[in-house]
């Protein structure tokens, strides 16, 4: 009876995977690869493939925190932003961040699906619950990030738990999926470069507008302030943390003077609180290079 259930078990896992295999019709594009970065191999990204016997014989570690890393899409300088936030991701806590390594030539669907493979596989072959796993994606990953959610959510029936968004791509690229605060428990985003390369359009239940959300600091293109998301979330994930945060009413009215100042700082949760920062629009000031954060720099006066 019990070699029943397990064949049985077996077979069901198969089928779910199975409905999430990378479709045939994509003749050149290979799989979608992985680079697994852990504290095992913090400079020397393992690539795997989302097998289960390749993920035995690699530095992962079960019981460590998963982090999936969906990068800029169509950009020529993903491997450099996937080390960077892994690099913080790993200085921050004992984690397993995988990079999704993908190339122009995959299509949406296939991203989507190889990483909602990864999820389901890490849920049901490992026992990783989906509270331990994080999307964190970059530009057109952001967007990404949201539809794999989706679809984790639709073949294991439970929700995801947290994405964080940096600077999602506005409407001028077109996606099937688009960001929002119903594809994860808790969707936090951080706008840098809106009606530029990113938007200023509220995406999750946390939207963070650092100097407005537009233009930062010491930056004089839109590609500077665009990947100026990933500088912020590298802080923002360290102990030197210090980008305190105001809650606005709207964006349009969002400014130092106009918003309510408090103590919180901006990826609270993602830095280890326990509680998950109310919902709106905050807004926060960085200075032009790093050390980013201002601290209390406008709260004397309250």
């Amino acid at each position: 009876m019990r070699y029943t259930k397990v064949m049985l078990s077996c077979l069901l896992l198969a089928a779910a995977l199975a409905v999430i295999a990378t479709p045939a019709t994509a003749e050149d594009s290979p799989e979608p690869g992985y680079l697994l970065y852990t504290r095992r191999n913090p400079q020397t990204p393992q690539r795997i493939e989302p097998e289960v016997e390749t993920l035995v014989r690699s530095p992962f570690y079960a019981l460590e925190p998963i982090v999936l890393l969906l990068p800029s899409w169509r950009s020529n300088n993903s491997a450099e932003q996937q080390s960077k936030l892994a690099t913080a991701l790993l200085e921050r806590e004992a984690c397993n961040v995988f990079a999704l390594d993908s190339t122009e030539s995959q299509t949406e669907s296939q991203l989507v699906n190889s990483a909602s493979k990864v999820i389901v596989q890490l849920h049901q072959q490992f026992d990783v619950p989906l509270a331990k796993q994080q999307l964190v994606g970059f530009a057109e990953g952001a967007h990404l990030s949201g539809a794999v959610a989706e679809q984790v959510q639709q073949l294991l029936g439970e929700q995801f738990s947290h994405i964080i968004a940096l600077d999602p791509t506005g409407d001028s690229v077109e996606l099937a999926h688009q960001l929002s605060a119903q594809d994860a428990a808790y969707v936090e985003v951080l706008h840098t470069n809106g009606n530029g390369l990113g938007t200023m359009t509220q995406l999750g239940d946390v939207d963070y507008y650092p100097n407005g959300g537009e233009e930062q600091p010491g930056c004089s293109s839109d590609a500077c302030a665009h990947e100026r998301a990933l500088d912020l979330a590298v802080e923002m994930w360290s102990p030197a943390n210090d980008f305190v945060c105001a809650l606005c009413g709207s964006v349009d009215s969002m400014s130092a003077q106009n918003c309510r100042w408090s103590s919180q700082r901006m990826g609270v949760v993602a830095t280890g609180g326990n509680t998950q920062r109310a919902a709106g629009i905050y807004f926060l000031e960085t200075k032009s290079q790093a050390p980013f954060g201002r601290g209390a720099y406008y709260i004397g006066f309250l």
